[in-house]
């Protein structure tokens, strides 16, 4: 049996998954997940030992399975949501933080933070087939499924790194005038969109358009302190950042570049996902661990529901 209308919070400060019914927001089920290796990292004063901390989120639908990137344990958990058990555990490289997936060739790609690579994985092995070097402490990325182009983000640099899934050739590097933090992609891959932070002054933090075959920079707006997530919606035309510091969801119309609406939120919002009907986006905060459910119509907030220790990132799913 598929899990429908359900959405999924990865707890990184308890290494579990929570899911909640997207109506009634109870509890549905939990999975936790415990180290496979050794690694031993000081995370806080309260860790006793190895910790996973699990982070990033994807879902295959045709496999009912969720892939979920561990940070601390420097690897890669499968679920399988019929059982709601852990499958398998594959190690990426060190500090991964973002999966994506090229699903007729049954491959994933993660980004390692701290190895500054891209680690290529076959699903249907449930190996690592590759590691691809790319700029320094790559991040968030971008899959084109139909040019089979990666877009790294280094946010250690001013680049993002443009690679080929198939080949796993390094193919260009893009400049964007300022250290790129996350980027997602319009619906028919001719447009980047990417927040870009100024390490110096703070006023310059912006969100850019970024023209794929013209190769030119189109069109800014400037945002809040430090600007961490972004979220493309092609149905509104619009595009949703969240502000880690000024605590708060800035809603941006993506013809105009304009900013629509700003939604005040909790402590400390790091990662959101749209609701399956596109009304609402779901928020998650960090220090307040709670997840923040907001109405795209109103920009009202209309549910509050408290999570595991420090949700690092949501899925809504269904």
């Amino acid at each position: 049996m598929k899990d429908r209308g359900i959405v999924l919070v990865a707890n990184m400060g308890d290494d579990s998954i929570t899911a909640y019914e997207n109506e009634t927001y109870r509890e549905v089920f939990r999975v936790l997940l415990m180290p496979a290796g050794t690694k031993l990292i000081n995370v806080n004063h309260f860790a006793r030992g190895p910790m996973v901390g699990p982070g990033y989120l994807y879902h295959r639908p045709d496999e009912n399975q969720l892939l979920v990137v561990n940070i601390y344990d420097d690897s890669l958990s499968i679920i399988d949501l019929n059982s709601r058990e852990v499958i398998n555990t594959i190690f990426a490289g060190s500090h991964p933080n973002q999966i994506k997936v090229l699903e007729y060739k049954n491959r994933a790609y993660v980004t390692n933070y701290d190895s500054d690579s891209v680690s290529v994985i076959d699903l249907q092995i449930q190996e690592i087939i590759g590691q691809i070097p790319c700029g320094i402490m790559p991040q968030s990325m971008v899959l084109d499924q139909r040019n089979k182009r990666l877009y790294i983000v280094n946010t250690g640099s001013e680049y993002i790194s443009v690679i080929d899934a198939l080949s796993m050739d390094k193919l260009d590097c893009l400049r964007v005038g300022g250290y790129p933090v996350d980027m997602c992609c319009d619906n028919a891959g001719q447009r980047l969109y990417i927040i870009v932070q100024s390490h110096e002054r703070q006023e310059n933090n912006c969100l850019m358009e970024y023209n794929i075959h013209s190769g030119k920079r189109c069109k800014y707006v400037k945002l809040g302190t430090m600007p961490v997530n972004l979220l493309y919606h092609e149905s509104m035309g619009r595009i949703y950042t969240v502000d880690a510091v000024d605590n708060r969801l800035t809603i941006i119309d993506s013809d105009s570049f304009a900013v629509q609406r700003i939604v005040e939120l909790g402590r400390m919002p790091v990662s959101q996902s749209l609701g399956s009907n596109g009304e609402y986006l779901h928020v998650v905060c960090m220090i307040d661990n709670c997840l923040y459910k907001v109405d795209l119509n109103t920009g009202l907030v209309t549910r509050t529901v408290s999570t595991g220790v420090e949700p690092a990132s949501v899925l809504a799913m269904g």
